[in-house]
């Protein structure tokens, strides 16, 4: 959306007022400002922010620092100005009166309901209505450090401004101030009937289902041996709709492999000249284990896994995440920045980094869960960074005792850092276990970015510790680890059988959760195959999971896949804080769904 932002910033306010009842008419029963050409809107506060945003293609709107909201038209002359105006106003009989006067600053309480809610949506485009109420995410606030009202939300969306105090309640707030990204939820019992009909984009936040997707293969066997069968639908490509759907493939290099194989067994001269309905052969090997046959070992292990984590949902309440302890690690950092985008002035490590600072600091602020970090910046600290570009400082360090960072002295370095955070994280599990700590109540999460080649391919994905590719025992190869505490204290990780699949089970019901915590708040989840996934296939088809989930003993653990930099519309999302804020929050809210909060 394209906004025209004016700075006022007289410092005589006082002549500002007077310079504008002067060259303004007022009536004075509906309260519209009749503006006389370009002259500065009556304002709350003479240096505040006012942001002029397209409504359609009579009017604009006038954003007062999320404080005040104006409609601003100019009608065309005549009859066709009266018809214009008798669509906005409550009182359809002042449109004589004001049509041809040239532009036309209207209040909220001159406005027709359904007008008052096209408005605030116009707005707030980030705002989702659904059974639960309006959940509101707040995008606007000025230089001077003044935001949003929670009393002008409550005023505009349930007619009384007195309602905020239920607000606070509802969401559990320590203070009425909210800040830029910060979201509120209205609870649909306080607002007005005009403002409960859902959004139609909340569409996206359906849950995301456990059970297999009904997919368009059939098996077959020929001389190649076991495959599966898919046509192609009009404008699909072998990468996309054929590899990244049903496979585990995730490198660029096995997943151009894996394309090569299937076009060479499906006797395609040009995989850019497919016509719709083209038989595609994938051997069977390749598959994922849900899309493998029904009856198969892999089908049957992968319907035992949905229904462990089926019984395992819900077991554990608590009050505000009272007694739940957090584990975050931000991926990468040091030298080893990981994914970037040059063009946008995105680093993976300094945005998993900021991502995992909001999380923490809303965690610490907003409920009674406890946080442990993996990684330090030392020259940031935990603050969030509310930028858009960054720069790639190379002063993160695991928080082990001593600290290690990632100098890049060799190419190992980058593997000490993984496999430490692992073993940091397990000395935290310790911890909390000999303090008392329940260890379903306990999570593991690192945040990480994708950086996928094709990039069409966008939205947040979540890996799991597949039970599969995890063994009894898991320690760390290479010198220089006795040197850190968490080390000498236990250098490697068990595990049994049975713990391997509840870990799974519970991973994947909080990826389940946080999935559509994500899409309540309509950010993009990755929908081309599987956005929740047990395993990683590389070029020559070995499969593995990554250290941080294989070998950490915390029972749920994730890690989160936030965007894809190679995809704009992602690097623009990712760059943005409101946005990050959101994630964060979605992150948070996941939290107490999981934990019964």
């Amino acid at each position: 959306m394209l906004f025209v932002r004016t700075f006022i910033t007289s410092p005589y306010p006082v002549l500002l007022l007077v310079a504008t009842l002067r060259f303004c008419k007022i009536h004075r029963t509906t309260g519209l400002y009749l503006w006389v050409g370009a002259i500065p809107f009556l304002a709350l506060r003479a240096d505040a922010d006012v942001f002029r945003v397209p409504f359609d293609s009579h009017a604009h709107l006038l954003v007062h620092a999320g404080r005040g909201l104006f409609l601003e038209c100019q009608p065309p002359g005549g009859g066709a100005g009266e018809t214009v105006l008798k669509g906005y106003l409550l009182r359809e009989e002042d449109s004589r009166v004001y049509a041809g006067k040239g532009r036309v600053a209207i209040p909220m309480r001159a406005i027709k309901p359904d007008v008052q809610r096209r408005m605030l949506l116009t707005a707030f485009p980030n705002d989702v209505v659904d059974e639960r109420g309006w959940t509101h995410q707040v995008r606007f606030g000025d230089r001077a450090g003044e935001s949003e009202s929670l009393e002008a939300l409550c005023e505009w969306l349930t007619g009384s401004a007195t309602n905020a105090k239920w607000v606070i309640a509802e969401n559990q707030l320590k203070t009425a101030r909210l800040v830029p990204g910060q979201t509120v939820l209205i609870p649909a019992r306080l607002l007005r009937d005009v403002m409960k009909t859902p959004t139609p984009k909340a569409v996206e936040a359906e849950p995301v289902q456990l059970e297999i997707a009904a997919e368009a293969l059939t098996y077959g066997t020929d001389p190649n041996g076991p495959h599966a069968l898919y046509r192609l639908k009009p404008g699909e490509a072998l990468y996309t709709a054929v590899v990244v759907r049903f496979t585990d493939f995730e490198d660029n290099a096995a997943i151009l492999e894996a394309c090569e194989t299937i076009r060479k067994r499906s006797g395609i001269p040009d995989v850019h000249h497919m016509p719709a309905g083209q038989k595609v052969l994938i051997p069977l090997e390749m598959l994922s284990d849900r899309f493998r046959p029904a009856g198969s070992p892999e089908r049957a292990d992968y319907e035992q896994r949905i229904q462990e984590a089926k019984q395992l949902k819900g077991q554990v309440k608590t009050r505000d995440l009272d007694g739940v302890v957090v584990v975050i690690d931000p991926g990468h950092g040091g030298r080893d920045y990981g994914a970037r985008n040059a063009k946008y002035g995105l680093y993976e490590d300094e945005l998993n980094y900021e991502l995992a600072c909001r999380v923490k600091k809303l965690i610490e602020t907003q409920t009674r869960a406890k946080v442990y970090m993996t990684l330090c910046d030392r020259s940031q600290g935990f603050e969030p960074a509310s930028i858009r570009t960054f720069k790639h400082d190379t002063d993160e360090e695991v928080c082990t005792t001593p600290p290690y960072r990632n100098s890049d002295r060799n190419p190992t370095d980058a593997k000490v850092s993984a496999n430490l955070r692992w073993l940091l994280a397990n000395a935290y599990y310790r911890r909390e276990l000999a303090a008392g700590t329940d260890p379903k109540k306990m999570i593991f999460t690192s945040f990480h970015c994708d950086a996928l080649f094709n990039e069409q391919l966008r939205g947040a994905m979540v890996y799991l510790p597949g039970a599969k590719h995890r063994r009894d025992r898991e320690t760390h190869s290479g010198r220089g680890y006795d040197q850190f505490k968490e080390v000498r204290e236990q250098p490697y990780a068990t595990s049994t059988a049975a713990e391997r699949r509840r870990d799974e089970a519970l991973s994947r019901n909080f990826a389940v959760t946080f999935l559509e915590a994500l899409g309540r708040r309509r950010i993009k989840r990755h929908s081309v195959g599987d956005p929740i996934r047990s395993q990683i296939r590389q070029d020559g088809g070995r499969v593995y999971v990554p250290s941080v989930l294989r070998n950490t003993m915390i029972p749920t653990k994730v890690l989160i896949e936030s965007a894809n930099l190679t995809n704009p519309d992602d690097c623009e999302r990712v760059a943005d804080p409101t946005w990050r804020q959101a994630f964060a929050e979605a992150y948070v809210d996941a939290l107490k769904m999981y934990f019964g909060s």
